[in-house]
């Protein structure tokens, strides 16, 4: 049951996704922190999931994924687009699913993180992704999706469904570091600047929608792919 409720999931996403557009802003911001062919870590806000993975579909990131219920549907849909899952989260697994991510980025991996998640508060950064940055060297690459026509669930994170060829908008926030040996009250500050960099994504690419214009042009591949590791 599970295999057929993700393969389902991944054909419902590729299906919706292939009507929709898809427009990255802020690409100069990603340059920046792939410089070298670096591997970075995806940071974005749990309500943008659905969007986010079909955006970044096959590239071979390594995801965080809770061990809830929810979170075995979402690891076997994503798994099917080309993501591989890590399971665990602040409240079950958390300690040795951070220690993976770690393991994977130091190997070349991009990671991705919805620092909201699972459960929330809604738009409040959690800290373990401040802690994987620091452990792995890795940069932080914030970015933010806006959808012209969309159902808003009544979750926790008042999940996005974009309706069928709605213009949608990847947003490139400014990437962050954080230093390998810095004390609490730095990740607390990291944390915080995530927070604001995050909405200053979300804003841009709320704004990237307001013009009325021809975005016909699916850009998926508008931003360059991580090299696999052999």
């Amino acid at each position: 049951m599970l295999s057929l409720i993700g393969l389902l999931g991944a054909w419902l996403i590729t299906a919706l996704g292939r009507t929709c557009t898809v427009r990255f802003i802020g690409g100069e911001r990603f340059d920046k922190a792939r410089a070298g062919d670096q591997p970075v870590i995806y940071a974005f806000w749990h309500e943008g999931l659905l969007i986010a993975t079909y955006a970044f579909r096959h590239r071979g990131i390594r995801v965080l994924v809770s061990q809830h219920r929810d979170g075995e549907y979402i690891s076997r849909t994503i798994q099917r687009l080309g993501y591989t899952t890590i399971r665990g989260s602040s409240t079950r697994g958390g300690t040795q699913a951070l220690f993976q991510m770690v393991v994977a980025g130091m190997e070349g991996y991009d990671l991705g993180i919805t620092v909201d998640g699972p459960r929330g508060p809604r738009r409040q950064a959690q800290a373990g992704i401040l802690y994987i940055a620091m452990r792995s060297g890795l940069p932080i690459v914030p970015f933010a999706v806006a959808c012209s026509r969309k159902l808003v669930l009544s979750s926790w994170d008042r999940f996005i469904v974009p309706l069928p060829f709605a213009r949608t908008v990847v947003a490139f926030g400014e990437p962050l570091t954080v230093p390998m040996h810095g004390s609490e009250a730095v990740v607390e500050t990291k944390r915080v600047e995530l927070e604001t960099r995050l909405m200053e994504a979300m804003r841009e690419a709320e704004e990237e929608l307001l013009p009325i214009a021809d975005c016909g042009l699916r850009i998926d591949n508008s931003i360059p792919r991580k090299r696999e590791s052999s």
